[in-house]
């Protein structure tokens, strides 16, 4: 995400200023970025002996939300740069920040610009966000488009894209980049409060594999998680759906998908120590079961209740 940093430091070094409480407003509906992270128990690290063995589809969950929260990072970053500096122009319902040169690549300028609309209150209800690049004599190209709903990120709904295909267009990418769009939906209205990123368009982005991704966060901590990863082993794709509670224990159901054929569905829970406590695998794809299908171990009445 070369273009992240780079603007940032356009940004900062273009103008600064001081912001009134109407630029104030404008920024309070963009999300920050831990506002749109996943946040999974850590659960106990006293446990170090499993009678059945580690539940690794949950260690595997921690380390994806990680990369997800990692790929947020990266897209917010685009928009962090603007939130200290004082707009170029204003209107009485948008701010503009730019054009500015990109002084890492010669020949682009880069601009931001929001728009807000009110309702019969005069109450903002929505605003969109665009930041573009252009090398004149071309015309501007979005590379991160936003919509958000509500007067604050912190309470609202919204998406927000990010448009690889634009910057390799303009020639300000990574050769690291994705090639296609990538968006990020989210809601925090109501709990759960839930974030959406879709890989589907390509082929994988942020060391993820192409799906779409979903997490469910509930004020009390227990939540879900929708992801994919690699098998290296079979060269199959792991769908898993991972249930959890505030302590770190939790249940999962994942199916293999090896090409054409899909092999599931697997059920597995686990203790707030990451140990298994239960698995019911027809196809043998948990380690414990050590290659023979169909796989029981454990005690269904081991899995936490209420998930």
């Amino acid at each position: 995400m070369r273009l992240a940093g780079k603007t940032a430091a356009l940004a900062l070094l273009c103008a600064c200023g001081n912001l009134s409480n109407e630029d104030i407003a404008f920024l309070e509906a963009i999300p920050q970025n831990q506002q749109l992270h996943v946040n999974l128990p850590q659960g106990s690290t006293s446990q170090n002996l499993c009678a059945i063995g580690l539940a690794d589809l949950y260690a595997n969950a921690k380390s994806t939300g990680d990369s997800l929260n990692a790929g947020v990072d990266a897209i917010l970053g685009l928009v962090d740069a603007i939130r200290r500096v004082t707009p170029t122009s204003r209107d009485d319902d948008s701010r503009t920040w730019g054009p500015f040169p990109d002084h890492d690549h010669p020949g682009v300028q880069i601009q931001a610009v929001m728009f807000r609309e009110l309702d019969a209150t005069l109450t903002p209800w929505r605003w969109t966000f665009t930041i573009s690049a252009s090398r004149p004599p071309g015309g501007w190209l979005p590379i991160l488009e936003g919509e958000f709903f509500r007067a604050e990120a912190s309470s609202g709904i919204g998406r927000i894209t990010l448009h690889f295909e634009n910057s390799a267009t303009l020639q300000i990418n990574k050769a690291t980049d994705p090639t296609f769009p990538l968006r990020v939906f989210y809601d925090r209205s109501s709990d759960p409060r839930t974030v959406s990123l879709d890989l589907t368009s390509g082929v994988n982005a942020f060391g993820l594999v192409s799906y779409d991704y979903g997490f469910a966060g509930y004020a009390d901590g227990h939540g879900q998680l929708d992801y994919a990863f690699p098998d290296p082993k079979s060269g199959c794709t792991i769908e898993v759906t991972t249930f959890f509670n505030a302590q770190g224990a939790g249940r999962d159901v994942f199916r293999a998908r090896c090409g054409t054929v899909i092999l599931g569905d697997v059920n597995q829970c686990w203790d707030a120590g990451g140990c298994l406590t239960y698995v019911n695998d027809p196809f043998a794809l948990t380690a414990a079961c050590n290659g023979i299908a169909p796989c029981v171990l454990g005690n269904p009445a081991s899995c936490p209740a209420g998930l």
